[in-house]
């Protein structure tokens, strides 16, 4: 049995189940973690149609390969990469101690945090809620899951799949609306991850921070991408859109904007279209997704008002579908450069210089992570030593996220904490230090009455070296 609620309520007895056995039974054994994970990657395998069906149905059209391959395949890469080497991460670390402190010992030992919440989104709504479990598992966790309640459907087959798979006293789930979700966020647990906007990240931090609760949070942002006059312009133009176009552009790292030098912004734009056409040659056919809810389909119909547009697609694509499209210079202030445009619609902007590029990139909200397309050159390294993002991809987008190995996660607005690999694990768990003094050592000579021992251990340690 699993805790599922329409209301709020409900979360508590679920909370209270989880931390009842952690008090009683302290964190998983490594036996129970790896179990755990093998246990989960079966049961996904088990369910990976399933997914697609319901994801399917609460996006009102969403790729199956898509699908597959973001939300399923990703997570299956993570657990496989997190096993052989879990025992590894999970070992105690020896720590040499020198002089006065010897012969003293010290050790750094991985213990599970306790009890975790994760708040997942609504953009990838399986990957998003797994992934952090994987690191949560991982570390010894027992773990209280809210699935996005703008996909439902999901949401109640996420609830049933781990439900199934999972005892409660190890992973319980909740669902229902944002009341629901709020009441997860001010439980005292001891590791809150949630996945989301900006806005609803400050709110998040604020419920946590009251019960001194850690959060990672995962809150995307403006992703840049610039070309450098080195750069392959149909190659740049293929990986951007790629990135861009799959889920729609509903991807917290998709590029949100294309820096280009000013000679080549007629080219590039010319390649970005024929790059959109080669991907999607039958847009209808079910490869191109759709956008999650009439609202976000709105919003992206006021992104694009009274902009200079340009469409991806030869015809448009019919609602709930959005027609891809790149937009001409925008300004500066516009709200398709001061917020994250979650969706299929791409400025371009003209730069003279890399002076010019940072400083448009820094004048702008939080990336979580920048785009290079070009040689590894003075520019690259002025644009690495002038701005700040989670991550720096060069000549690819989008895909670093989906690789377990590398850490994940923003920096400032765009986010705090990181996950995924062994940079979950460590963020599930707490280094609990060990300190072991013998019978005999040199401490006790530095404690009064002082006298000629203390003076000479002194001296040894005032010396210059």
């Amino acid at each position: 049995m699993i805790a599922q609620s329409t209301s709020a309520p409900a979360v508590q007895p679920a909370f209270d189940g989880l931390r009842a056995a952690f008090l009683r039974d302290g964190g998983l054994t490594l036996d129970q973690r790896r179990g755990a994970l093998k246990a989960l990657r079966r049961s996904l395998i088990d369910h990976a149609d399933a997914y697609v069906a319901a994801i399917d149905a609460d996006f009102r059209g969403r790729s199956r390969h898509e699908t597959l391959l973001t939300e399923v395949v990703v997570v299956l890469s993570a657990i496989d990469d997190t096993l052989p080497r879990l025992k590894r991460w999970a070992a105690a670390k020896k720590i040499r101690l020198g002089f006065p402190f010897w012969p003293a010992a010290g050790e750094i030992r991985p213990q599970p945090r306790g009890v975790a919440g994760i708040v997942a989104p609504s953009n990838y709504p399986l990957q998003l809620t797994l992934m952090p479990l994987i690191g949560a598992l991982s570390a010894g966790c027992r773990t209280l899951i809210k699935p996005s309640e703008l996909t439902p459907r999901t949401a109640d087959l996420i609830a049933s799949h781990l439900g199934k798979t999972f005892d409660p006293s190890v992973v319980a789930v909740v669902t229902g609306d944002a009341e629901v979700a709020r009441a997860v966020t001010e439980l005292p647990l001891d590791l809150l991850l949630f996945t989301g906007s900006s806005r609803v990240g400050a709110v998040v931090a604020q419920a946590a921070a009251r019960q001194m609760t850690p959060v990672i949070l995962e809150l995307g942002g403006k992703s840049p991408v610039v070309i450098d006059r080195s750069a392959d312009l149909d190659m740049a133009a293929q990986s951007i859109m790629a990135g861009k176009l799959i889920n729609a552009g509903q991807t917290c790292v998709a590029p949100d904007y294309v820096l280009v030098p000013r000679e080549s912004k007629d080219a590039l734009i010319a390649a970005l279209r024929r790059a959109a056409a080669s991907l999607y040659p039958q847009p209808e056919n079910g490869d191109y997704s759709a956008i999650g809810s009439d609202r976000a389909l709105s919003r992206q119909h006021d992104l694009e008002k009274n902009q200079r547009v340009i469409s991806l697609f030869d015809l448009a694509v019919a609602a709930p579908r959005h027609t891809p499209k790149v937009i001409d210079a925008p300004s500066p202030d516009s709200a398709v450069m001061q917020e994250e445009i979650f969706g299929p619609l791409l400025p371009v902007i003209a730069y003279d210089d890399i002076e010019e590029a940072t400083a448009t990139i820094r004048g702008l909200p939080s990336a979580l992570v920048i785009y290079w397309f070009g040689g590894v050159n003075d520019r690259l390294d002025a644009l690495i030593s002038r701005t700040q993002s989670g991550a720096v991809s060069i000549n690819e987008t989008v895909l670093y996220a989906g690789i377990s190995a590398l850490p994940f996660g923003g920096i400032g607005p765009s986010g705090w904490g990181r996950y995924h690999g062994k940079a979950g694990f460590d963020s599930f768990s707490h280094e609990r230090v060990l300190f072991r003094q013998p019978r005999w050592n040199i401490a006790k000579m530095m404690r009064p009455p002082f006298g000629t021992h203390a003076d000479g251990i002194l001296k040894l340690l005032l010396r210059n070296k």
